[in-house]
């Protein structure tokens, strides 16, 4: 194997397995019909559910995707929470 066939052969596979995610996400998004704007309504409700417990939350900071499982889907939300300021405890 030459220098550059070792160098781009790991760029390779992870393209491949990038690839593969975003495939499965479109196909599982498909499946339960849920459109882009749906997606961001529903990362703001959870946004105003989470704001009633929890010190703010930015919208424009949660993931949520649904992801593809052997026995069933998942619904996955990555919800950054801001840390208080010393100030504040």
């Amino acid at each position: 194997m030459g220098l550059f066939d070792s160098l781009f052969s790991g760029r390779q596979g992870r393209s491949a397995q990038v690839a593969k995610e975003r495939l499965a996400t479109v196909l599982v998004d498909d499946r339960y019909k849920l459109t882009p704007e749906m997606k961001e309504q529903m990362k703001i409700d959870i946004a105003a559910v989470l704001a009633r417990y929890l010190p703010a939350i930015d919208p424009d900071q949660i993931e949520v995707t649904l992801l593809r499982g052997e026995a069933s889907d998942h619904l996955k939300a990555d919800i950054p929470l801001r840390r208080a300021q010393q100030s504040d405890m």
